[in-house]
């Protein structure tokens, strides 16, 4: 019997390869967090500089300007294993917040969603435009962490969102993340007993 040729099924496995790779990705986003967080808030802290304009309530828009800024984001994972998140912008106009259940895919603000990975959590925030990364890695035990934060744009785009302190649209065009702080916390931070 003749034996395949090795391009062939060179070609095969190269074929099947972004299947494969699809298919373990998917794995990777659907696994639940790990149940060292259950029960725990995760507290992620930082500043950026951002040159943005804002929507006026006439519905034109301000001139591009620097804004400082200061964020956080609050993940709390209940003994259920249910993931509720909040991220709390403010600037020198004021603070607001932006509140996500789980399995909410839809509201005025960018949806959050969150993904566990060995000792990693990535929470991605979709905006139009654009979006925002934070990448959180817990110690052995789950009881500290560190955490990165980046904004990215699709090409040649802006990122526009609702601002939770005005209630108006801003426009952003680039962001310069600074600092960032992380702690892991036992128990609700929002006060429930979930």
């Amino acid at each position: 019997m003749r034996r395949p040729d090795f391009s062939v099924r060179k070609r095969l496995a190269i074929a099947f390869m972004p299947a494969a790779l699809i298919l373990a990705c998917s794995s990777a986003a659907a696994a639940g967090p790990p149940p060292q967080l259950l029960g725990k808030s995760i507290v992620v802290s930082w500043s950026n500089t951002r040159q943005q304009r804002d929507q006026k309530p006439d519905g034109s828009w301000t001139e591009f300007h620097k804004v400082q800024g200061r964020h956080e984001l609050i993940v709390y994972v209940s003994t259920a294993g249910r993931v509720f998140s909040r991220q709390v912008n403010a600037t020198h106009s004021g603070s607001g917040t932006m509140d996500q259940a789980p399995d909410q895919s839809a509201g005025p603000y960018p949806v959050r969603t969150t993904s566990f990975g060995g000792q990693t959590m990535t929470v991605i925030s979709v905006a139009q435009g654009g979006r925002g990364r934070t990448q959180i890695t817990f110690d052995s035990g789950f009881m500290s962490c560190t955490a990165q934060t980046m904004v990215s744009f699709e090409a040649g785009k802006t990122s526009i969102m609702l601002s939770p302190i005005t209630k108006r649209k801003v426009e952003t065009r680039s962001v310069e993340n600074g600092a960032v702080s992380c702690m892991v916390q036992s128990g609700n931070v929002f006060g429930g007993s979930s």
